[in-house]
């Protein structure tokens, strides 16, 4: 009993003080901000060196204890996500609606091991819900680009400027697409070389070919010049293409994603229903040797299953 209660105040100390350094980060950072704006209004840096759009990837350090912790990860996955939040804050409301769901599952329960897996899936939602989030945005961004190079095509076939192409995309084509092109435009506008602009871009969509074909596409003719509109055109029906084969690859494997997702939810909703109607059942999970054993084997089962299965149904962008 010692034990617990030592691990649950050693659990809630640390929860404590990581919100506390991350909740100091943040106001640091927004003391640094307000202390540049106010140098930005009095003329000591020119516009074209103003960070002026939040899509732009910050560097974010915190220091914990000397060591410095670098969160551009997470600000890359918030930005993919289209979450206007940066990573202290982040950070700061999941640690503490982590601890917030300790304390009731632990006040409601009196199970220290099952508020503490409670606590865990707590602080995972969130992180699954920015995943989501990046996913979709990335499947519609993927989903749009054909149309929009298309649209380019014509637009520098009637003798338009890449620049005016692109903000001619900007304003017909829907977001997300539509969004990301205008932050370009703005970039270049602002001052940003277009090489940079077109690779912050990329930095926000790392993990999709087809975004890396695009910018490299733009950027070659940028330095070497050529024919852009036979290579957008061509990379237009090749990305087509792509998306073609990966709608029918969801389709053929959509039996086996379902059944596996059904598998994987079935045991957790068995477990809770004996925790609420049986739970001396679930308790020897917790206490007897042998309990404790076969749960982990069963929650390193469930682990290795979802992987097989993610691997065997995912198709490489």
């Amino acid at each position: 009993m010692k034990t617990a209660v030592v691990l649950v105040v050693f659990c809630l100390i640390f929860l404590m003080l990581a919100s506390v350094i991350i909740l100091i980060a943040v106001l640091q950072r927004k003391a640094r901000q307000k202390q540049l704006a106010g140098l930005f209004a009095e003329g000591y840096f020119t516009s074209s060196r103003k960070d002026t759009d939040s899509k732009t990837v910050r560097t974010t350090n915190i220091s914990i204890f000397g060591h410095q912790l670098d969160l551009q990860r997470l600000e890359l996955l918030l930005l993919s996500a289209d979450i206007n939040m940066s990573a202290e804050h982040f950070l700061t409301l999941t640690l503490g609606a982590g601890l917030l769901v300790f304390i009731l599952s632990l006040t409601l329960a009196q199970q220290l091991a099952g508020s503490l897996l409670i606590m865990l899936s707590a602080l995972a939602l969130p992180l699954l819900f920015l995943f989501h989030r990046k996913k979709a945005r990335d499947e519609a961004l993927v989903s749009q680009l054909p149309e929009a190079l298309e649209l380019i095509v014509r637009a520098l076939r009637v003798g338009q400027s890449v620049d005016n192409a692109l903000k001619e995309v900007s304003r017909n084509c829907p977001d997300p697409l539509g969004r990301e092109i205008r932050i370009i435009h703005e970039e270049i506008a602002l001052g940003l070389p277009f090489v940079q602009a077109l690779q912050n871009f990329e930095l926000r969509f790392a993990r999709l070919g087809d975004v890396k074909l695009m910018t490299t596409a733009f950027i070659i003719q940028r330095e070497t010049g050529g024919s852009l509109t036979t290579v957008l055109s061509n990379l237009a029906a090749l990305i087509r293409e792509r998306d073609k084969l990966g709608r029918q690859v969801k389709a053929l494997t959509a039996e086996g994603r379902s059944s596996a997702l059904i598998l994987g939810i079935l045991p957790i909703f068995a477990a809770g229903s004996f925790w609420l109607l049986r739970p001396d059942y679930i308790h020897l999970l917790f206490t007897h040797p042998l309990g404790k054993k076969l749960l982990m084997l069963a929650i390193v089962m469930e682990i290795t299953g979802f992987i097989v299965m993610y691997f065997m149904t995912r198709m490489d962008p």
